[in-house]
């Protein structure tokens, strides 16, 4: 053996061994500097639609029962709508959307750091992740749930795989927090299933009776996610695939999935590497193979589904990168035993490699994750303006019952966290808080409407109106169409420009927001 090779086999090989107690210390001080940096960004962290339109509808009816029944069909499963009902019930305050999102992510990071067989650096640069350090801590939707679920299932999996029902009931919870982590359920039962064959002393009839009995239990989670989120009322979001060719779409899937959703692991890496990196980082977990199927499956499945049924973002594909991980982890000691003796030169230049790219996909996630974090600190930039409008609807006593009229209507959705004004949706026809976004309803509407609605609104409620307006009127071309959301247009003529300028007072011009949630403000005269 060379000395470079020796010294690389050595380095490897120090680098998976386990943590000692001595790293104790310095564990609870990562973790001390993570939750103040985590803290900080929640502290300036700006709520937007999509956090707020689930507290809204986890609020909403009489009882649970009642609320239930308002989110089917809204395509997220029941877990993240229950927690902040139950949340709110004992707590009586909107700071529980905030608060257990960052609770959930904390019990993740706790978990990674005192209970993961990875190495210090690697649990650094994983809690340093755009997952953890942004997405599913300080940005308050469903999908930290996953995250923490897939720990949970990867801390217990070696004591409970061939026993007991823990696994199975961890499942039907995972299968109910988002619809990509219901794919991964199905990921997982397959790893689990070729794990016990795998070995020969977990092939008795009593551990594979089991599996099936867990199985049960997981696959009537997913029945139960189904239920929930299908038919969807927002039937809009759904991928149109009329003018394309499924066949291409499911091919370049298979093959590039770098061109789907999880391409969003990597913003800034071209496509062809980004697909090399995501069936690459697969290849550490040869070294038990039934994690390397389950993992290349889901992301193939996840991959097929991004492009035929509903396209996404990082925070979809971060549950897949989560749940590459959880396979890691319940890997490990195996990884662990091709990095060291005579095991590691007869073998596992894959299982090295794939390992390599691991860690390139984790340290580029840690990168984004700081940045993310800086930008949101040092930057000021904010998700949405619904705070700074909160603000100016406070700062006067004219303002304080006036209702709100927002074009598009959706700019309105997260103004239920800072503010009580009733907000009336156009499209709808209707007060409310949230809109539906199908294919059935009111697509189109123009400038002459918003004013006359708002004119109707105050003769009727004799209280004043204040009208959002993303589309900058000094800007906007006189009849031509503008897209929002999904499917909705709008559009304006000049003499309706004129008309609601003559008849509006401009309150404020707020800045750029991460979301497009900014707005000119305008109050009827």
């Amino acid at each position: 053996m060379s000395t470079e090779t020796a010294l690389s086999v050595g380095l490897l090989e120090r680098l998976v061994q386990p943590r000692t107690r001595s790293h104790r210390i310095v564990e609870w001080v990562v973790l001390a500097v993570w939750f103040v940096a985590v803290g900080l960004q929640v502290f300036h962290h700006v709520m937007f639609r999509d956090e707020v339109r689930a507290l809204t509808l986890a609020l909403s009816g009489d009882s649970i029962w009642a609320m239930l029944r308002t989110i089917h069909g809204e395509g997220h499963p029941a877990v993240w709508y229950l927690l902040l009902r139950v949340a709110h019930l004992i707590f009586g305050s909107v700071e529980v959307l905030p608060g257990l999102a960052l609770l959930v992510a904390t019990a993740a990071v706790i978990l990674l750091l005192f209970r993961s067989p990875f190495p210090l650096i690697l649990v650094i640069l994983i809690i340093g992740s755009d997952a953890l350090a942004y997405e599913y801590s300080v940005m308050a939707r469903n999908y930290g749930i996953s995250a923490l679920l897939l720990f949970v299932i990867a801390a217990n999996y070696q004591a409970w795989r061939t026993r007991g029902y823990l696994i199975g009931g961890l499942l039907f919870l995972l299968a109910n927090t988002n619809v990509i982590a219901a794919i991964m359920t199905g990921g997982f039962l397959l790893f689990w299933f070729l794990d016990l064959l795998e070995d020969r002393a977990m092939r008795s009839f009593r551990s594979l009776t089991n599996f099936f009995v867990n199985a049960v239990i997981a696959t009537a989670g997913l029945v139960v996610c189904g239920i929930t989120i299908l038919p969807t009322f927002n039937d809009a979001a759904v991928a149109d695939l009329s003018m394309t060719s499924p066949v291409e779409l499911a091919l370049n899937a298979l093959v590039n999935p770098a061109s789907t959703t999880p391409g969003a692991l990597f913003p800034t890496v071209p496509i062809p590497i980004g697909s090399l990196v995501l069936f690459g980082s697969t290849l550490g977990l040869l070294a038990r193979p039934a994690a390397f199927v389950g993992a290349v499956v889901a992301l193939v499945v996840f991959s097929l589904f991004s492009n035929l049924a509903s396209a996404g973002d990082e925070r979809h594909a971060l549950v897949w990168f989560c749940f590459c991980l959880s396979l890691y982890w319940i890997s490990w000691d195996r990884i662990a035993d091709c990095f060291a003796g005579e095991k590691a030169m007869r073998s596992s230049a894959l299982v090295r490699f794939g390992c390599g790219l691991l860690g390139i996909m984790v340290g580029l996630q840690a990168l984004l994750g700081f940045t993310r974090g800086a930008h949101a600190i040092g930057v000021g930039r904010v998700e949405s303006r619904s705070a700074d409008l909160a603000r100016l609807i406070r700062s006067s006593p004219e303002l304080a019952k006036a209702t709100i009229v927002a074009e598009p209507e959706y700019l309105a959705e997260a103004l239920s966290y800072y503010i009580d004004n009733p907000i009336y949706l156009i499209r709808e026809h209707k007060f409310g808080t949230y809109v539906r976004f199908t294919k059935k309803g009111k697509l189109d509407t123009d400038l002459g409407e918003t004013l006359t609605i708002s004119q109707d609104l105050r003769t009727q409620t004799a209280l004043p109106v204040v009208i959002l307006m993303q589309h900058k009127l000094k800007k906007i071309v006189p009849g031509e169409i503008y897209r929002e959301g999904y499917n909705w247009t709008f559009h304006a003529s000049r003499q309706q420009i004129d008309d609601f300028l003559s008849a509006t007072t401009l309150l404020a011009e707020f800045g750029p927001a991460n979301y497009f949630e900014t707005y000119d403000v305008y109050l009827l005269k």
